[in-house]
């Protein structure tokens, strides 16, 4: 186990339509060792943008992206992030990591 008092777990929420721009922005950024992506459903009582599958359905499909970080990268993480991801009103949150680590390395 490992301590990560300056790490990070930052959260990605974004539409299915830009997965290709951030995954091609995080690829090339030095800050990251890598990322998870995963397809969510997303939930919402205002379906004013689903499509009509997606009001019919009752969700719209989502991208999660999960990254750790060092606390000092976040911000420059977000800010090349954000060319990709304003005008798609992705959201994000960042949770402190108290520890982490592989279990191959116990």
């Amino acid at each position: 186990m490992v301590n990560k008092s300056k790490c990070e777990q930052l959260i990605l929420i974004a539409p299915n339509e830009i997965k290709e721009d951030i995954v091609d922005q995080l690829i090339g950024l030095s800050q990251l060792s890598g990322f998870s992506l995963s397809e969510i459903n997303g939930y919402s009582r205002e379906h004013s943008h689903f499509d009509i599958r997606e009001q019919v359905e009752g969700y719209r499909k989502f991208q999660r992206f999960e990254m750790f970080l060092d606390s000092d990268e976040t911000a420059a993480v977000l800010m090349s992030l954000k060319p990709v991801c304003a005008s798609a009103a992705v959201r994000y949150w960042i949770l402190p990591v108290s520890t982490a680590g592989s279990f191959d390395a116990l």
